[in-house]
Parts: C-alpha cells; sequence; structure tokens
C-alpha cells in the first residue's frame, strides 16, 4: 500500500473512528493494521451475497401497482396539500392500502423533512433536484388526517422542526445512536411505522433492531427510499427468518427505489 495512503488512514482514524473496525475486521497477522480492516468491511457485503448464491433464498418483490386502491388519490392528496414528496414516488399507493381500513392507531415516522442544508439527507436541494418545495412534518399530518383518531408521532434529528399539534407529537433522535433509538417515545408500541431519515443501512438498521419488538401484532415497519438493493438482501435473508416476520420489498421498475416492509 502507499505509504502516503497509510499515513492518511492513520491520521484520520480519530475523526472518522474506524478503530471500530478492528473488532470485527482485525487481521490475525503480526502487522495488522487500518488497511485490512477498511478492506475486510468493504468486502463483507459481496462475500455475504455470495454465500447467500449458494442457498435457495429469492426475496419476496411486489410492484406499487399491486396495491393499487380506491383511497389512494385521497392521500396522495394529503402529501400534496401538506408539502410531503411522498406523492412523487408511488408510495401512496401501498400506504393507502393498508390504511384506509385503520383508524385508532400507532403511527411512527423517523425522518420529518429537516431542510438544514447542513445535516444529511437534508430536503434543502429538493426544490433544486425535483422542483418540489417540501415542508418538515408534512407526512405526519397526512397520516394523521387519513387515519382517523390516531396518534402521529415523528422524530428527527434536527431539533429546529419539532413541535407538537393535535395528535401528533415528536422529538430528537440520532438513528446512528441505538441508545436514542430505545429511548424514543418509550413505553409506546406501533401499528405502522415508517423509517424515512438518514438513509444509511447502519440507521435503517438500528432502527429495525430497536422498533421490532415494540411492533404489534399485523404491524408494518416499512423502510423507505432503498437504492442499494444488494445490502438489504444480506439484511433480509435474516430478517426473513424471524418467526412471526414475514417481509417484502415494493418497487418500481422505472427508478429502481425500493421499500422494504416487515408485517408482524
Amino acid at each position: 500500500m502507499d505509504l502516503k495512503i497509510y499515513i492518511d488512514i492513520w491520521y484520520n482514524m480519530q475523526e472518522l473512528n474506524i478503530s471500530k473496525l478492528s473488532k470485527y475486521f482485525k487481521s490475525t497477522g503480526a502487522k495488522d493494521h487500518p488497511y485490512f480492516w477498511i478492506e475486510g468491511a468493504g468486502s463483507f457485503i459481496p462475500n455475504m451475497l455470495e454465500c447467500i448464491a449458494f442457498t435457495d433464498y429469492s426475496p419476496t418483490v411486489k410492484k406499487y401497482s399491486d396495491f393499487t386502491n380506491d383511497h389512494e388519490d385521497e392521500l396522495k392528496e394529503l402529501f400534496i396539500k401538506y408539502g410531503s414528496d411522498k406523492f412523487i414516488h408511488p408510495y401512496y399507493k401501498y400506504y393507502s392500502n393498508v390504511l384506509s381500513s385503520k383508524s385508532d392507531i400507532n403511527i411512527l415516522e423517523i425522518g420529518m423533512g429537516t431542510k438544514d442544508p447542513n445535516i444529511a439527507s437534508t430536503m434543502f436541494f429538493y426544490m433544486e433536484d425535483r422542483g418540489f418545495d417540501s415542508t418538515p412534518g408534512s407526512s405526519l399530518r397526512a397520516f394523521r388526517d387519513f387515519v382517523k383518531g390516531s396518534n402521529v408521532y415523528g422524530a428527527d434529528i434536527d431539533e429546529d422542526i419539532l413541535f407538537e399539534e393535535e395528535n401528533i407529537k415528536t422529538a430528537k433522535v440520532d438513528q446512528l445512536a441505538k441508545s436514542e433509538l430505545d429511548e424514543l417515545f418509550k413505553g409506546v408500541s406501533f401499528d405502522f411505522a415508517v423509517i424515512d431519515g438518514l438513509h444509511h443501512i447502519t440507521a435503517d438498521v438500528n432502527s429495525i433492531i430497536s422498533l421490532i419488538n415494540r411492533m404489534n401484532v399485523g404491524s408494518k415497519l416499512i423502510i423507505e427510499d432503498i437504492i442499494i438493493f444488494d445490502n438489504w438482501k444480506v439484511v433480509d435473508f435474516i430478517l426473513s427468518r424471524i418467526e412471526g416476520i414475514t417481509t417484502e420489498f415494493i418497487t418500481d421498475d422505472e427508478d429502481g427505489n425500493y421499500l422494504y416492509v416487515l408485517t408482524k
């Protein structure tokens, strides 16, 4: 390895905190160093996919059009009314199919749509990219209006967009800190939960692990905006084997954007 690269890795170790990689990816050789840890971490998903290929595993994949229903336009219009981008992808078809028969349930959404340009996964650039000016907390209001009598909970890392109004409560959470997820609305169990925050596999899996035992029977736990499908095939290979849990991916061939749904 180039000496400069080696020095740069060591120089940035504290800032990036890559020393944590050594727990799972260290070399048993006497000259172990961060290069091996990074190589190990980078190869892990591809290696797991090759292992999975030896099995008969095949993920369940459905289309948004499979969930077309008489209530989808109602929810779509609520997303538009309040300033949510959930009408741009056909998520509203699936959500309205699941929720149209529900009332008086507990709904959670992590990721309220910060527009702070200094925060990861910000909606700040959405106007430039999509020509759409979103409003933080918009989908919480849409879910509240669509599912009558429900208690809606929202969470985001941006404290400046937190609010409380009729049937809606919000709180701060960092999805990379599992301890914060475990404390989020502690004591409340959920019937429908949407993870639409950092859009990073570690944050999303942290959220699943924290919430899965707080989901009621018959509930849905949904991860939005999955782009790197291979990562989630590895996750699904494990989660689909949990007794009492079924899993599926929902997509549209046009953009390759997936929802990942766990049903309890």
